[in-house]
């Protein structure tokens, strides 16, 4: 990625609690998800679901999409995500 399509990208970061039974779905111990939706001029939209993982709090991606997932992204995405 260069620096102008950097300039470029618009990011909306968003955290959420989730229940036990929820992160059970996902294959995670954690207590909440971070969501970022991403967009460059030009190009499609992107979401990244990430859980923290171990003392250092890394983030690890998560790549299921559960149904109740799905309803998070969509319900609490910006705008110009969902066009």
């Amino acid at each position: 990625m260069t620096a102008e399509l950097l300039e470029q990208m618009e990011t909306t970061i968003k955290r959420f609690r989730i229940a036990p039974d929820q992160a059970t779905d996902i294959d995670t111990h954690a207590e909440e998800i971070t969501v970022t939706w991403q967009r460059v001029t030009d190009r499609a939209p992107s979401v990244l679901v990430t859980v923290p993982v171990g003392e250092d709090c890394w983030a690890m991606p998560v790549p299921h999409r559960p149904g109740w997932l799905i309803d998070v992204l969509t319900k609490n995405a910006p705008a110009w995500w969902l066009k």
